[in-house]
């Protein structure tokens, strides 16, 4: 049996930005060092301000998307992370939607709702980087966070070199674009699967159902429909993290690989599922 609900009012509903997993020693090291699949998604790289290939003391690397893209930790990191922590960063691409959906949860969260403001400090001056909201309840925990973003227009500028007065730009990929011509950007994920506690479980779905995700509840879990993309949350009274991630890619995938804990197995002529833990049908 399905149960459809439609999305709570007009809201556009968030695509994707990014996530993050905090991944074990050895699965770290596999997807930083795997070949075949530095084929298949692009290589990886260790961040701004230029890209460049993971060094290899690196606590985090990066596979950048055609819009999206996935942060990988090591299990000593910067930001004290655990292994197992996943964080899911909802996107929007222009500002007035994102406004719209910082109202909701205003209204939604109350006093744990929180807004900031990134810069990116190594360039001098700062360079404005991202708006970002949240609701502490649902983005401070211990396995899951999930919170929202819009990039601002100075940073694209600033990236790109393109001229002060130019037309803003703040698209994911507009920000991604030049990651195309540097070898990246062959994928985009279209399906994130995450095991969560009940209490958790239903505070995501009420949250992310008025930010205006169409709600499936399925045997397999809750189905959150964005934009481009699919959330599903799993209820588990067991232990929480994330469970996949469904790529959609250039090229297909001709057969399993062996990534540490971590296993990629084919899914379609152009698809690929990055499995974290053993899988359980959906």
């Amino acid at each position: 049996m399905q149960q459809v609900h439609p999305p709570i009012g007009a809201m556009r509903s968030p695509a994707l930005n990014h996530l993050y997993v905090v991944l074990d020693k050895e699965t770290f090291a596999a997807i930083r060092d795997n070949r075949e699949l530095a084929i298949l998604l692009g290589r990886t790289d260790g961040g701004l301000p230029d890209y460049a290939p993971p060094k290899p003391d690196a606590d985090r690397v990066f596979l950048r998307g055609r819009s999206t893209y996935l942060e990988l930790f090591a299990p000593t990191n910067r930001f004290n992370e655990p292994v197992g922590k996943v964080g899911v960063a909802l996107g929007h691409d222009e500002p007035v939607p994102f406004e719209a959906l910082a109202k909701t949860w205003q209204g939604t969260c109350g006093t744990q709702m929180r807004r900031s403001r990134a810069e990116w400090t190594q360039a001098q001056p700062p360079v404005p980087w991202y708006d970002a909201v949240q609701c502490d309840d649902t983005a401070e925990g211990p396995n899951v966070a999930v919170w929202a973003m819009v990039y601002r227009p100075e940073f694209y500028r600033w990236q790109s070199q393109a001229a002060p007065n130019s037309p803003p730009r703040t698209a994911r990929a507009d920000v991604l674009e030049a990651r195309l011509t540097a070898g990246q950007g062959r994928f985009d994920v279209t399906r994130v699967a995450i095991d969560v506690e009940p209490l958790l479980h239903a505070k995501l779905v009420a949250q992310l159902e008025k930010t205006g995700f169409s709600r499936e509840d399925t045997a397999a879990g809750t189905r959150l429909l964005g934009q481009g993309w699919e959330l599903l949350l799993r209820e588990t009274n067991g232990a929480p993290g994330l469970v996949s991630i469904d790529l959609a890619t250039d090229r297909p995938l001709r057969g399993e690989v062996s990534l540490g804990t971590a296993r990629m197995v084919p899914r379609s002529a152009a698809g690929a599922r990055l499995y974290f833990r053993t899988p359980v049908a959906d």
